[in-house]
């Protein structure tokens, strides 16, 4: 499956994810929760435990599965 951005993070707890910062992988895991206003969410990762993101510092959200409801920007997984 080819990676999709997900701009709209209040629609991703519960959903594996990808996180990257100016086109790099940071992390992978499930979202545990998302801030009401969706600028924040925290990621539960195998390896580094539970980990916090904000829109602000210029992360990226990129859907690791699909799910009805998600507003895609699709982009094939090796591009930035």
């Amino acid at each position: 499956m080819d990676q999709r951005h997900i701009r709209d993070w209040t629609l991703l707890t519960g959903t594996s994810v990808e996180v990257r910062q100016q086109g790099l992988s940071v992390c992978r895991g499930y979202v545990d929760a998302v801030t009401e206003d969706g600028s924040i969410l925290w990621l539960q990762t195998p390896t580094q435990g539970r980990k916090l993101f904000e829109k602000a510092e210029f992360y990226e959200a990129w859907a690791l599965e699909e799910r009805t409801g998600f507003h895609y920007e699709v982009a094939s997984s090796d591009s930035n």
